[in-house]
């Protein structure tokens, strides 16, 4: 039933946004009791193709239910500030995601007060402990930090880098990549970094001296290190130390204490065909696509 390829590895799937990518790109599928179900469909092919064609013993899913809420908006409230709230018609989407993963046997968590980042964090930690290898399926590159040696981030695409090749790619340790959006901030989460401090630099300032308090340490040696047109950034970092260290602690993930440390929670458990059927029924799924997943999944019942 498990491929014994992937015996010694967990499979660490950063769902929030695989759901968001299936929500931006496939049209809307109206049913009698939603406005949409496209994202879940996506979604729920997504996993059943995960399965088949991997086959993993240990798997784990995480989900994002902190905007707003998360521990680092107490530390920063304009973390994450200009992120819009997701409308009620994707909220119920992910709720049937979860519902599915939950009904397949599959590990699935979220949080209010932790982000997905930090849930699959947490357990990649745990699981490396046990000598297992994670499998880290995400877009995100702040997921970086959880590869260590033997472990795979991958896009589900084209884009999967080992350890050595994170080492390779960014010239610092993956573990230190907070160091460096502590440098340049990120957008996206509206970490604001040192002001007109960009990526070059950052990564310039890093791929040299490999952590933050490394750089801190060593200001005056960075026009004879990496060049004179360096020199300002002296300046810039000196003046911002604070804010360089707010945001390195709002990009680090957080260990979170109560979440399951059983490694046995993150094997797959037994499939109740009759109950998926009725699942897939109640969301107006059509009839055709419910039967041809509802036969794929036959073949993926855990024994």
């Amino acid at each position: 039933m498990f491929n014994k390829k992937f015996l010694n590895n967990v499979f660490l799937v950063d769902s929030t946004g695989f759901v968001l990518k299936y929500w931006f790109v496939v049209p809307p599928v109206k049913t009698e009791n939603y406005e949409s179900i496209a994202a879940f469909l996506g979604f729920t092919g997504f996993v059943i193709r995960l399965l088949h064609d991997y086959q993993p013993k240990y798997i784990s899913f995480a989900f994002d239910e902190s905007l707003g809420s998360c521990f680092r908006n107490k530390i920063y409230s304009d973390y994450k500030k200009t992120r819009e709230k997701a409308p009620d018609e994707l909220k119920a989407q992910f709720k049937l995601c979860r519902e599915f993963l939950t009904l397949m046997g599959l590990d699935n968590n979220a949080s209010k007060t932790h982000e997905a980042d930090d849930i699959l964090y947490t357990i990649a930690k745990n699981t490396k402990k046990l000598e297992l290898n994670n499998i880290v399926l995400t877009n995100d590159k702040d997921l970086y930090q959880l590869i260590h040696k033997n472990d795979v981030w991958w896009n589900y695409g084209d884009k999967r880098f080992t350890y050595e090749e994170l080492i390779e790619k960014l010239n610092f340790s993956p573990q230190d990549l907070s160091d460096y959006l502590g440098l340049m901030g990120d957008s996206a989460d509206n970490i604001p970094g040192a002001p007109g401090l960009g990526e070059k630099t950052a990564l310039a300032l890093m791929g040299e001296y490999k952590t933050l308090d490394n750089i801190i340490n060593n200001l005056q040696t960075i026009p004879a290190r990496i060049g004179k047109k360096y020199n300002r950034f002296i300046k810039i970092i000196e003046e911002n130390k604070k804010i360089i260290y707010l945001s390195k602690k709002l990009a680090t993930l957080d260990y979170i204490d109560d979440v399951k440390k059983d490694f046995k929670d993150l094997e797959r458990s037994m499939i109740d065909i009759k109950k998926i059927d009725s699942f897939f029924k109640e969301t107006g799924m059509r009839e055709s696509q419910r039967n041809s997943w509802t036969k794929d999944i036959q073949k993926l019942v855990v024994t």
